[in-house]
């Protein structure tokens, strides 16, 4: 059934993390323009918090409808997590009480979106997941992602591997739509600011060769900052008249605080080392354009880089499972290690590297997607279709 075009769906988009800009500003575009979608951004968490760079003005910015969910999500432990989940799906069940959208959309594998999942279930209000059928073994996030795509009614998912293993979980194959990572429409929509702009923008010098380096903490890990000691111990040994080392911003999960502390002692013993709270999807993509390699635990390191093509080093086990591109070094959270894989990145063949994720054109499906998606009671009545497996 096609849905009815006299009003157009309110579709609650949550965003709670900075990541997130990178995947739903040029979806937001695109879905701003239908006539079939009214998009609205539920911010939430790290994205409403100055010390994580108040992500939400840029939604502001760019006039996307905003509609704030205030949820302090600060944690430190396992028990902080679990309790801060309870308070957000009370909030987001007001949230959604008030604003009464057609769909909910939520966003890859932070803990956080299960409050809105399980509001939204709960509400009888149809879920679309971006971002279902990855892996990353190392981290909480791989079940909180397993989890949502069983909680969600659509899948937008980006690879051919990812949409091979929602099927495998049950999902009825007409909800599966592999549509590319968003993230990489930046790269052929946005003006991507050259080392003279980003130069003078972040403060660096621009004739030194450039590392730049994601690191977060390892959820599952019973020391969730063993990556980045690691990897901080390895850069202690990188001159710092050789390099400048540009560090974005570690996710707010169990053991933040104490990389953040880590990396701020670091940056101030060295006059070309920088850790910048929020680096906006072109900044982003103008460092890996810029430097001569990207480090660290992060799926950007993945995702993004292998369009560039921009040497990376994935350390630990964090991104275990993820699908990689041959511009990839994967080495274990090692300092002697790390620096081994330094130099290995620098030697690869970046010639015809393809990107498992996409070809920047993402947000045009997702629209499409989403005007011709079935309507209320379809997408809620869900059947669960059967693998057969090796003992069938």
């Amino acid at each position: 059934m096609t849905p009815d075009a006299s009003r157009p769906r309110t579709l609650a988009i949550v965003s709670s993390s900075r990541a997130d800009m990178a995947h739903l500003i040029h979806p937001l575009r695109a879905l701003t323009d239908s006539p079939l979608i009214d998009p609205v951004v539920m911010a939430t968490a790290a994205v409403l918090q100055p010390e994580y760079g108040d992500s939400a003005r840029r939604f502001h910015e760019e006039g996307f409808r905003v509609h704030p969910v205030p949820c302090d999500l600060r944690i430190e432990t396992g028990f902080d997590a679990a309790q801060a989940i309870g308070r957000a799906t009370i909030a987001f069940a007001d949230a959604f009480d008030a604003l009464r959208p057609d769909l909910v959309m939520v966003v890859a594998d932070r803990f956080e979106m299960l409050a809105p999942a399980n509001a939204a279930l709960a509400m009888r209000i149809p879920i679309v997941h971006v971002e279902g059928g990855e892996r990353s073994e190392g981290a909480i996030d791989d079940a909180v992602r397993n989890a949502l795509t069983k909680l969600s009614h659509l899948h937008l998912v980006t690879t051919r591997e990812a949409e091979r293993r929602v099927l495998a979980m049950g999902e009825e194959a007409w909800r599966v739509h592999r549509v590319g990572a968003a993230s990489l429409d930046h790269l052929l929509a946005d003006q991507i600011p050259d080392a003279e702009a980003l130069s003078s923008r972040l403060g660096f010098d621009r004739e030194l060769p450039m590392i730049l380096a994601a690191i977060h903490p390892v959820t599952l890990a019973d020391d969730p900052g063993h990556d980045a000691a690691q990897l901080l111990e390895a850069l202690e040994r990188v001159p710092d008249e050789t390099n400048t080392i540009i560090f974005a911003f570690p996710n707010a999960d169990e053991g933040s605080l104490e990389i953040r502390s880590a990396v701020s002692k670091f940056i101030t013993k060295r006059r070309n080392s920088f850790m910048h709270t929020t680096l906006p999807p072109e900044t982003w993509l103008g460092l890996l354009h810029r430097c001569e390699l990207v480090v660290g635990n992060s799926s950007s390191v993945l995702m993004e880089s292998p369009s560039i093509p921009t040497p990376a080093v994935c350390i630990g086990e964090r991104q275990a499972g993820r699908e990689r591109a041959r511009n990839v070094v994967d080495v274990a959270a090692d300092a002697d290690s790390i620096l081994l894989a330094f130099e290995r990145a620098r030697s690869l063949d970046m010639n015809e590297i393809t990107n498992p994720y996409g070809d920047g054109h993402a947000s045009e499906r997702i629209r499409r997607v989403l005007e011709e998606a079935p309507e209320r009671e379809r997408l809620l009545h869900k059947s669960t279709t059967l693998v057969e497996g090796p003992g069938a």
